[in-house]
């Protein structure tokens, strides 16, 4: 895994939280962070007319803001490296452009809100969630860093990992030394097509020694939090896909759900390398 994470700050609480975990994980592991905070113009000056000077005094300020955020994580955490970085423009642009500079293997947001709540969150927070080709690591506001002692990747053995997609899953457990996990919560008879790509998941995580779980519960989430509490998982990671359980979970009738999950950080790991 590259060596650069990219954390990003909107000086939320959740924000301060997700950098300390942040700081937290780069110290136990040996890692750099760029703190980011990106700047867009705010709708209502385009609706009164482009007003240079309101422009301008929000940007001094939220200057000020990342310098001081800056300067508390370094005074909070002296023995890793970080940097600040300030970008102006469309929010998802800019945070690609971003990533691509630093080359960094890993992007930590702070949530706006519980899981339950997601379709409230901030719009560009989701378009990063969602569009973002590096794995991004999601921090409930309520969790503090510690060492990651138990690992589970939930799979839906409906699709083989991609080759960048298994090496992010095995780099992130070897770095850690954690015991893994592989999760299938099943709600029907499993079909033979699923089993034999099932096979040739395991055959590709063999070198990692994972136990291998299969949950049987008609509710995916409901199945999920009872197997990550019986086995005091860490982190959870899931593959988001396109019409896939994780696709559907993000619809609004379903994200209530998720609040079962309020209580443990989850990585994506996307489709697109």
């Amino acid at each position: 895994m590259k060596n650069n994470i990219i954390v990003t700050t909107d000086f939320s609480e959740s924000s301060a939280n997700a950098l300390n975990y942040a700081c937290g994980y780069a110290n136990a592991h040996n890692f750099n962070i760029l703190l980011v905070h990106i700047y867009t113009i705010p709708v209502s000056y385009a609706a009164e007319g482009l007003s240079l000077a309101a422009i301008d005094t929000d940007l001094e300020e939220d200057k000020a803001k990342l310098r001081a955020e800056l300067e508390r994580a370094k005074s909070s955490y002296p023995g890793v490296i970080i940097e600040a970085k300030m970008a102006t423009g469309d929010y998802l642009e800019c945070l690609k452009e971003v990533r691509r500079e630093a080359d960094a293997g890993l992007m930590i947001l702070g949530t706006n809100g519980e899981y339950s709540e997601l379709w409230f969150w901030d719009e560009n927070w989701l378009d990063a969630l969602i569009a973002l080709s590096c794995p991004v690591l999601v921090i409930p506001r309520q969790i503090t860093y510690s060492n990651l002692k138990n690992i589970a990747f939930a799979c839906d053995y409906k699709k083989v990992c991609e080759p960048h997609q298994s090496e992010a899953i095995k780099d992130i457990v070897k770095l850690t030394g954690a015991s893994f996990h592989i999760v299938h919560v099943s709600q029907s008879p499993a079909k033979q097509t699923n089993i034999d790509k099932a096979d040739a998941i395991k055959a590709g995580f063999n070198d990692l020694s994972p136990q291998y779980h299969t949950v049987e519960n008609s509710n995916i989430i409901r199945g999920l939090a009872g197997f990550i509490k019986q086995y005091n998982i860490d982190l959870l990671l899931v593959i988001p896909r396109r019409h896939s359980v994780w696709d559907k979970l993000m619809n609004k009738s379903h994200t209530k759900q998720l609040a079962l999950l309020n209580h443990i950080p989850v990585m994506a790991i996307h489709e697109n390398d």
